[in-house]
């Protein structure tokens, strides 16, 4: 297999990195990129395009397809390491995110995520770095699985709403070069800032249009190109002799008519930020957590597994100067579900669902505790029973928290 046919896999070298936005799809200046875990197991991300046909009278087929208000979505699971909050009580994971709200009910803040794999082969045969870069996510929803079977740690599932998902291709050069730049808009006039690896060369320059720029610098890799403002055509990063490292498409390219709509600004600058170090601390591990309801009490006599998960209500709207939606919060759900086994537990689990048993369940982790306050049986458990191969009849539970707020989360 040659370069140029390696596929796209979790086993090439990548990337992972967000910053908290100060306000939805600002792009921080000097950032300080924090890794969600050592050790990532999922991540997923779709740039969100809808695109529906345009049918005419007279002609069963559709004469154009068009665009509508995008619907981007992202997914990041990882190996449970840090935990949520800190000592007093400030975010200080990725998940703390979407567990958390504001004196004012609202989520801590959005999230600028950065995704980078590398793969061989590129248009001057020295590799390409792909990109994914989700601007302004709401984290939806956490879940975490507590699975004693599992020899793994804890794993915690982020759902993203973004307002933004682009993907981006960097070819890198074989050798170090000067760079071209250009754009197909003579209106496109603002600055662009290039960088590689570390940020160790950097240089900004002043595009004009159509008119090609060159950078005083010489680049060994690019690892970030990030314009000043959205551009109406497309730009082109070249090296001045053919090869093209780096394309990001326009406004007008966006667009279904001579409008300009969301022109891509690229991958953001990390100027004298930094990127996430290995984080080295344990991972956390399900096997002899403290989950009892209420708070002396097993939940019940055989937990076989569980999860808890937090869901935050999160709606979207058109808008009329971007494809990008909108993204509002407003109610949250917390829920805790179990397999659980043990005498009379069918009973137990029928009769507190019927008369409405509210108690506290908590789940204490070597880095912290989680209190599910008034945590209500909304979905009882099953009596069954069958004919063979039943050694224990297990059944699932669903408790749903209540008060304010439903989850109360502290660090040890």
């Amino acid at each position: 297999m040659s370069a140029r046919d390696t596929p796209e896999s979790g086993t090439l070298p990548g990337r992972h990195g967000y910053v908290v936005e100060s306000e939805p799809m600002a792009v921080p200046t000097d950032p300080d990129w924090q890794r969600p875990s050592d050790v990532m197991r999922e991540f997923t991300a779709s740039g969100g395009a809808t695109v529906e046909r345009q049918d005419a009278i007279s002609t069963p087929d559709p004469v154009d397809h068009n665009r509508g208000t995008e619907e981007p979505e992202a997914t990041v699971a990882y190996d449970m390491q840090q935990f949520p909050v800190d000592g007093d009580g400030n975010p200080n994971s990725l998940d703390a995110y979407g567990l958390l709200r504001d004196e004012y009910n609202a989520l801590e803040g959005t999230i600028l995520y950065q995704e980078r794999t590398r793969i061989p082969g590129g248009n001057d045969d020295a590799g390409i770095r792909l990109y994914t870069v989700v601007r302004g996510a709401a984290v939806e929803s956490v879940e975490a699985t507590l699975d004693p079977s599992e020899a793994q740690p804890i794993l915690l599932e982020c759902g993203l709403m973004p307002r933004k998902v682009r993907s981006y291709a960097i070819h890198q050069p074989s050798a170090s070069t000067t760079l071209e730049i250009t754009s197909t808009d003579d209106a496109d006039t603002m600055d662009v800032t290039i960088e590689n690896e570390g940020a160790g060369t950097t240089e900004t320059i002043s595009l004009t249009g159509t008119t090609s720029v060159t950078t005083t610098e010489s680049f060994g890799d690019i690892d970030s190109v990030w314009l000043s403002e959205q551009p109406t055509g497309d730009i082109t990063i070249t090296d001045g002799s053919g090869t093209t490292f780096v394309e990001l498409q326009g406004g007008l390219t966006y667009s279904d008519d001579d409008q300009p709509v969301d022109g891509d600004r690229g991958i953001p600058s990390l100027g004298a930020g930094s990127h996430g170090s290995e984080i080295g601390t344990t991972f956390e591990h399900f096997v002899g957590d403290r989950v009892e309801r209420p708070a002396g009490s097993p939940l019940r006599p055989r937990l076989n597994s569980a999860s808890w998960s937090v869901e935050n209500d999160i709606s979207t709207d058109s808008l009329h100067d971007t494809r990008a939606p909108s993204v509002d919060t407003s109610d949250r759900t917390v829920t805790v579900d179990a397999d659980v086994g043990g005498p009379k537990v069918s009973h137990d689990s029928m009769m507190e669902a019927l008369t409405k048993t509210k108690n506290d369940i908590e789940h204490e982790l070597s880095g912290g505790e989680f209190v599910f306050p008034n945590s209500t049986l909304t979905d009882g458990g099953e009596r069954q029973r069958e004919a063979s191969g039943q050694a224990v009849a297990s059944i699932s539970e669903t408790f749903e928290a209540s008060g304010d707020p439903a989850i109360i989360i502290s660090a040890n």
